[in-house]
């Protein structure tokens, strides 16, 4: 009896100590999918530098180049999901859950795809009969050279290990050009999803569906660029089939301009920045707001943004817009202002927009030579409409077709109208002005029907009694 009391006690003991290992701070996410998902850019040197270790990979097969162990923790360098891949949506998703959460907790991604798979390939009762029926598919040779021809189960086994660990937190999938139209495709997807939370004893509450669009139509250059766009309409089911499904939109995300399906490395930036937006969002955590990153605030075809230097560059070919766009509406109401600064006066008649609850233009102001707007965000006003600062779907910066550009120095929300200079001259209402003038607000102002107050030109604050 002492020597099963004893037993019993160290099996407790034993137990107490393994689920001690789990760090409830490290947030695991699987990661599945396609070509896409897989990585099909080439990583440039931004994409291998400034990788947070905090950001870490299980291998969930064995690499040479760089030189892995399936089973094995790495911190996130590309390729992520096999030697077969490059850089993807996974790798940015992990970088800005990252930098966009408190330094004591970690993320942990486990890929699993393979170039051109069928959504079958990952459902535990129908891999097997698709291998057979396409024995030689290159999707098929990559789930029988890294996954031992069971991608499903590989996802499983490695998750099950994760578990040990940390605590898994969502699921991410791309994929849908090889199902591409599928009206089946996302009851096939929510049994998957269902199958892998029964499997590793989750609860869908706790464990979201993130799943990304298909490249769009016009999205490279090429003339088949978003060949499966159409799929998007088959996307947008998910929430309506999986209530905690959640569609990660790839409106504007450049094509790699040589094939139909396949986004660049930029595109691939700013897919994985919205996957990381929505798994933010789902753990109570808004996205910043003005993300300098330019796969945050991103550019049309006929603008370019610099990140360094914060600069949005436009071009001749059309009007250029970059803009941030909040995958759900943020809330500005709690500030009375938005500034904008610039580091230097522009000349392109460059305005600032802002889009709300219809996703429209609600809002727009023209820069003209100010180097500090201030927008008061309880007076916003568009062709007599006012628009609702608690539903702020996008922030742009527009210039008509003109080359030049714009240097940004900052972009804040504030309760206190900022400071420019100190008011350097007294005006009285017979002293002539020469426009433009603006009121505190960032308005324009008449110099022949000035009301006694402060104003603004050249940067200058001047009183008018």
């Amino acid at each position: 009896m002492k020597r099963l009391l004893f037993s019993a006690v160290l099996l407790a003991t034993a137990l107490v100590g393994a689920k001690a290992d789990v760090d409830p701070n490290f947030y695991i996410y699987i990661c599945f999918g396609q070509s896409n998902m897989e990585g099909n850019a080439q990583p440039e040197s931004i994409d291998k530098t400034g990788i947070d270790k905090r950001f870490r990979l299980l291998a969930t097969c064995n690499f040479s180049s760089p030189s892995r162990t399936m089973g094995k923790w790495y911190v996130a360098t590309p390729p992520l999901v096999s030697p077969a891949g490059g850089l993807g949506p996974t790798d940015y998703f992990g970088r800005m859950m990252c930098e966009n959460l408190p330094e004591d907790i970690r993320i942990g991604v486990i890929p699993v795809a393979m170039g051109g798979s069928p959504i079958e390939m990952f459902d535990k009762d129908k891999y097997k009969q698709k291998l057979q029926q396409n024995p030689n598919e290159w999707w098929a040779t990559l789930a029988k050279n890294h996954y031992g021809g069971n991608p499903y189960g590989r996802i499983i086994e490695m998750a099950k290990k994760a578990q040990e660990v940390g605590v898994i937190k969502g699921i991410l999938l791309h994929q849908g050009c090889s199902n591409c139209g599928d009206p089946n495709w996302p009851n096939m997807v929510k049994k998957i999803y269902n199958d892998m939370l029964k499997d590793l004893n989750l609860g869908a509450d706790s464990v979201p569906l993130f799943v990304g669009e298909v490249e769009y139509k016009g999205a490279g250059t090429n003339n088949e660029s978003g060949a499966c766009a159409s799929h998007n309409s088959v996307v947008a089911k998910i929430p309506s089939v999986i209530p905690t499904g959640h569609v990660i939109s790839a409106e504007g995300c450049p094509g790699n301009n040589a094939d139909p399906w396949h986004f660049s490395a930029l595109g691939y930036r700013i897919l994985g920045s919205r996957y990381a937006a929505e798994g933010l969002y789902r753990l109570g955590v808004q996205y910043p707001y003005f993300s300098f990153h330019n796969y945050d605030l991103v550019a049309n075809k006929h603008c370019t943004v610099t990140e360094k230097t914060r600069t949005i560059t436009f071009k001749t070919t059309g009007a250029g817009i970059a803009s941030w766009t909040y995958p759900h509406f943020v809330d500005w109401s709690g500030y009375n202002y938005l500034v904008v600064k610039l580091k230097e006066p522009q000349d392109l008649g460059a305005e600032v927009w802002l889009y709300g609850k219809s996703k429209n233009v609600s809002y727009r102001d023209t820069i003209n030579d100010r180097t500090t707007v201030v927008i008061d965000l309880h007076n916003l006003k568009y062709n007599k409409t006012v628009m609702d600062p608690s539903k702020v779907y996008k922030m742009a910066f527009r210039a008509p077709k003109v080359a030049g550009k714009i240097v940004i120095d900052d972009v804040y929300l504030t309760n206190d109208a900022p400071e420019t200079t100190a008011i350097s001259r007294v005006y009285t209402k017979d002293t002539p002005f020469r426009a433009p003038l603006y009121s505190l607000d960032g308005r324009l102002a008449d110099p022949k029907a000035l009301k006694p107050g402060i104003y603004v030109r050249d940067g200058k604050k001047f009183v008018v009694r």
